[in-house]
């Protein structure tokens, strides 16, 4: 449902410094709020009008901005009270996206209201946070377009800002194609973003989502998959944790923990689809070039992979306790051997071929 808003919630309030013509903003609400036991965590998306006039409108777009993350009331009817404003506020950010206006367009399209609210639904219901440098992988995968992934930076516009309610920044969902996506994965999703404002068809520094855009950067400039492979042989992989649907569990006979690291023999590891497509690179890019990769698990628990000769006074495994666990936390060493075996075997399970 659209309708206009008053702007008197904290984050309505930081927006009207930018847009002080828009205090009626166009506003997405939701029909049964989230604390009333709705289906939809954001109890509101205000749309604000970007005609980009220094531009002479060349970059037009509606700028999205949730409304829910972070704590709206200050009463506890969501999120928990914060103690001092330099607190996080809610789960400490909001969401953003802004997506190109074509000439004449009044009417603001609905399906990023639909997709913040997604984003907004897997924090709520697993409490894993995203984060600037974050990709997020078929988030578009129903849209007939080449932009079917998303990369996550800060708002171009919208910084860290301290609220009544606590401490909040603006992360703004960045649409990607299948290359964009990969070379994020395998380089660095900060470096490629950067490289992203270098285009104006995606706006330059505003980072545009146009579903109609149908050429990756590196089709729109022959030159820099070359360059960017280069930089990715030289430097390796900066993905150096991932979110993701897996878990793990150590051997029954040592499983009681009180909370200090101590060694296990036998470990459970068990991951989704989305995180065997990047083992490969997570193998070759990071531990082979001995950096460490810590796997965040949907159960709140981390796996950190530490190869042979990484050097860190947080690494406590070694060659004859390989494994080490806090139950929260749980250190693997990983060899030379084992990750030249572990790269040839997901490899040969060829996992980027589409399953019907």
């Amino acid at each position: 449902m659209l309708e206009q808003n008053d702007t008197s919630d904290p984050i309505s309030e930081i927006c009207l410094n930018f847009y002080p013509d828009q205090i009626d903003v166009l506003q997405a609400t939701t029909q049964i709020q989230y604390w009333l036991n709705g289906p939809d965590p954001l109890d509101y998306v205000n749309i604000y009008i970007n005609n980009d006039e220094k531009n002479n409108g060349l970059n037009s777009h509606f700028h999205y901005v949730s409304l829910g993350l972070s704590d709206l009331y200050g009463d506890e009817r969501v999120h928990k009270r914060v103690k001092s404003a330099e607190e996080n506020s809610g789960y400490g950010y909001e969401l953003t996206m802004r997506v190109k206006k074509e000439i004449n367009e009044n009417e603001p399209p609905k399906w990023p209201v639909k997709l913040l609210q997604a984003l907004a639904k897997y924090t709520f219901q697993t409490g894993g946070i995203l984060d600037e440098g974050d990709h997020i992988p078929n988030v578009l995968s129903d849209s007939d377009c080449k932009i079917r992934h998303a990369l996550v930076c800060e708002d171009s516009m919208l910084k860290i800002s301290q609220t009544r309610f606590g401490r909040v920044k603006f992360l703004q969902i960045v649409g990607c194609t299948n290359d964009e996506l990969k070379f994020a994965q395998e380089w660095s999703t900060r470096k490629i973003l950067n490289l992203m404002k270098n285009f104006r068809e995606l706006g330059n520094d505003y980072l545009l989502v146009d579903l109609k855009r149908s050429k990756s950067i590196f089709e729109l400039d022959s030159d820099l998959r070359r360059k960017t492979l280069r930089n990715l042989k030289k430097e390796g992989s900066f993905m150096s944790f991932v979110k993701s649907k897996c878990f793990w569990r150590l051997n029954l006979e040592c499983s009681s923990n009180d909370g200090n690291f101590k060694p296990y023999d036998q470990l459970t590891f068990n991951i989704d689809l989305e995180t065997a497509r990047l083992f490969p690179l997570i193998l070759k890019q990071r531990l082979d070039k001995e950096n460490s990769f810590i796997f965040n698990g949907i159960d709140g628990r981390s796996l950190i992979l530490v190869p042979e000769n990484f050097s860190n006074s947080n690494c406590l495994v070694t060659k004859e306790n390989p494994v080490q666990s806090n139950g929260e936390e749980c250190q693997v060493l990983i060899s030379k051997r084992l990750i030249d075996s572990l790269y040839i075997f997901f490899q040969q399970l060829k996992l980027d071929k589409k399953v019907n």
